[in-house]
């Protein structure tokens, strides 16, 4: 399985939406999901089935909105 900590958050790689969003391995992934590792009880996505730039860049803007920086691009 393919998953990447970015600080509270966490990028697992899928099989993307219409395949039921299954958990894959990294040469595998068809879509990526994100999830907030400090949710408690049933853990629900934050983002669902979308490539990997933007789940990457959803983590680190919320990282960044937290920390009171804006970025640009």
């Amino acid at each position: 399985m393919f998953t990447m900590i970015v600080g509270r958050f966490q990028i697992v790689a899928t099989s993307g939406v219409k395949n039921g969003s299954v958990r894959v391995g990294k040469s595998e992934p068809l879509a990526y999901d994100v999830i907030d590792r400090h949710q408690r009880g049933t853990i629900k996505p934050e983002k669902v089935g979308v490539d990997f730039d933007d789940a990457w860049f959803y983590c680190i803007r919320r990282q960044a909105r937290v920390q009171g920086v804006a970025l640009l691009h």
